[in-house]
């Protein structure tokens, strides 16, 4: 069992890394929506000079809805190495984690109506109560259950008529209001919304279930002792990621509901793996990133912030007036500020200021927040 637990600041670094580069994916691919009308108006892969339709078409292949379900493997990763550590030591997890559930909920719901409604933190809030019933399910059942629902899923959605209509993102009501819109008038808008069931909700329990697993194993703690099998994942992810995001991109041209839906729930989760894989086995490289993956909940909703200021009519008015190659630029810079913003903040303080929040809220007291706070500890 000496393989399950490992020094601690080992872990944080491979997680966190993988943390830092699925944001940059989320960003890219949330930028579709800050940016302009794109993909509420399904005008993706079709607009601008053919370098930009290269660039959409690159998007959303590569991008799009993969790094989403990145992040929620990782939700499911983080449950199981804070259930691991706070029972190795000992103490009551579920009181915990559902107060840890709560504080998120109730800043995602300030996202999705001060900032963006393109939130999924609300969505985290409300499907993490689906790990606490399968907390103590067994590896191969936790399997046939993701396998189940990806069917489940698969099914549902291949037999809408409209599969555009679940998602909030690709609500067209808002376009005027984003160009021409007061800040007031924004907020009554986004609080007037309704939370949908979104496309993308089975695979996201899936990958709950699946990082639950793999954060109960431990094999995320030493990537490096799993190389083989990382790479025996390209043999059969590649293909299938590759073709299932060319069903994708066919689906969205042809408003094919099964075909969008198969890339959704075969294709995207496929290619998230193979990211996974590629980040694992280069995590010593890519150390960089680990600052922006240890606040990446700050700088998830920096994101919003910079960019609803930046494109909407209350800001800069930048909405539908950048090219697509000027936004995934965009998205290049904001990054690779956070990169250093990240590094230079996590240098005195243990956490980001929103974590800090987040994690004080949960405890129900003010956590120490710089690291010479707890030197010696």
């Amino acid at each position: 069992m000496s393989h399950l637990v490992q020094p601690l600041q080992d872990r944080i670094v491979s997680l966190d890394v993988l943390r830092g580069f699925a944001l940059f994916g989320v960003l890219l691919v949330n930028m579709l929506d800050f940016s302009g009308s794109a993909l509420r108006t399904g005008t993706v892969g079709i607009r601008g000079s053919e370098f930009d339709q290269i660039i959409d078409v690159a998007v959303v292949f590569l991008a799009v809805t993969k790094f989403y379900l990145l992040f929620s493997f990782l939700f499911g990763v983080g449950f199981a190495v804070q259930m691991r550590r706070m029972e190795s030591g000992q103490r009551p997890f579920v009181g915990f984690y559902l107060r840890r559930l709560v504080v998120l909920f109730v800043i995602g719901l300030a996202h999705s109506i001060l900032l963006w409604d393109g939130d999924i933190l609300r969505l985290y809030a409300i499907a993490g109560l689906f790990l606490l019933l399968v907390r103590r399910l067994s590896t191969p059942v936790l399997l046939g259950l993701a396998a189940v629902i990806t069917l489940g899923g698969l099914a549902f959605f291949s037999l809408v008529p409209n599969v555009d209509q679940f998602s909030e993102m690709l609500n067209t009501q808002a376009v005027q209001l984003y160009t021409s819109g007061s800040y007031a008038d924004l907020i009554s808008y986004r609080a007037s919304q309704q939370f949908v069931l979104d496309i993308q909700i089975p695979m996201v329990l899936v990958m709950f279930l699946l990082g639950l697993a793999a954060g109960r194993s431990g094999w995320l703690d030493q990537p490096e002792r799993y190389q083989p099998v990382l790479r025996r994942w390209w043999k059969w992810a590649l293909p299938v990621g590759l073709l299932g995001n060319v069903l994708l991109l066919v689906g969205y041209s042809t408003n094919a509901a099964w075909l969008i839906s198969l890339g959704i729930h075969v294709g995207a989760p496929a290619l998230s793996f193979i990211y996974l894989s590629a980040v694992l086995l280069n995590a010593g490289k890519l150390r960089a990133l680990a600052p922006v993956g240890q606040m990446a909940l700050t700088n998830y909703l920096t994101h919003s912030l910079v960019c609803t200021t930046l494109f909407y009519g209350y800001g800069f008015g930048w909405y539908d007036r950048l090219s697509p190659g000027l936004t995934v630029l965009l998205v290049v810079v904001i990054f690779a500020v956070q990169m250093v913003v990240s590094r230079w903040w996590m240098q005195p303080f243990r956490f980001g200021p929103v974590e800090w929040v987040w994690r004080s809220l949960t405890y129900g007291r003010i956590q120490p927040w710089f690291r010479a706070q707890t030197e010696g500890a």
